[in-house]
C-alpha cells in the first residue's frame, strides 16, 4: 500500500509545485482587480483616510467611456462579489476586500471615474447615505464585517460632518489627495495631487 502512495504523493507535490511556478506568469491566474485598474486606466489622484493618515483610495479616469462600459469591462477581468445597478450617475462594484466605486466624471461627463477603496477606507470614511438606491444596508454590514454600520456611521457623521466622506469631488474637510499612490497596491510614484476638497 505504501508503495502505491508514494508516486501518487509526489505527483501530487509535482503538480502544486508547477501550480506555484506559473503563478507569477498570468497563465492560470488572472492579476488582482487592483492591477487590472492600474493597468487599464489612468491614475488621477489619492485620497487620504481622515481616520487612519496611512490609508488611501485611489482615482482613476476612464477617458470618454460611460460607466456601464466601465463596469462591463472591469465585471469581465473579474466578477465583483456585489454589483448595484446604475443610480444618480453611481454604481458600486465589491470584491473581497475591495470596492470600485464609478461615478460620472463632474469635470467632464463623458469620463468615469474610478475610485478603488480597501473594505477599511469605506467602512471609517464614507456617508452610508453614498449608497443608498446602490447597496442594501445589510449588505454593507455584511461586507464591512460591523453589525449596523449603517446607523453607527451615520451617527459619527452627525457628530463630525468633516470626516463624512461622500465620494471624491463631494466632499472637502479632512479628505485630502496625496502626491503618492495609496498602500492598496503598494510602490510609489508621482501622482496629481489636491484631493476632493481643493477645487480642482
Amino acid at each position: 500500500m505504501k508503495k502505491r502512495l508514494l508516486p501518487l504523493l509526489l505527483s501530487v507535490v509535482l503538480l502544486l509545485a508547477a501550480c506555484g511556478s506559473n503563478a507569477g506568469s498570468g497563465s492560470l491566474f488572472k492579476e488582482g482587480i487592483a492591477e487590472f485598474i492600474n493597468n487599464e486606466y489612468t491614475l488621477y489622484d489619492t485620497v487620504s483616510s481622515a481616520s487612519n493618515s496611512s490609508n488611501f483610495s485611489e482615482i482613476y479616469i476612464a477617458e470618454n467611456q460611460s460607466i456601464e462600459e466601465v463596469a462591463s469591462n472591469i465585471s469581465s477581468h473579474m466578477e465583483p462579489v456585489e454589483k448595484s445597478e446604475v443610480k444618480d450617475d453611481k454604481q458600486v462594484l465589491v470584491y473581497d476586500t475591495l470596492f470600485v466605486i464609478l461615478t460620472k466624471d463632474k469635470e467632464d461627463s463623458a469620463n468615469t471615474t474610478i475610485e478603488v477603496a480597501n473594505d477599511e477606507f469605506v467602512r471609517n470614511n464614507y456617508s452610508p447615505s453614498f449608497f443608498d438606491g446602490l447597496l442594501l444596508l445589510w449588505v454593507l454590514d455584511e461586507v464591512l464585517d460591523v453589525d449596523d454600520w449603517g446607523k453607527k456611521q451615520r451617527l459619527k457623521c452627525q457628530r463630525n460632518p468633516n470626516n463624512c466622506y461622500g465620494g471624491y469631488g463631494a466632499s472637502g474637510g479632512s479628505f485630502k489627495g496625496l502626491n503618492k499612490t495609496p498602500t492598496i497596491r503598494g510602490g510609489s510614484s508621482s501622482v496629481r495631487g489636491g484631493g476632493p476638497g481643493s477645487g480642482k
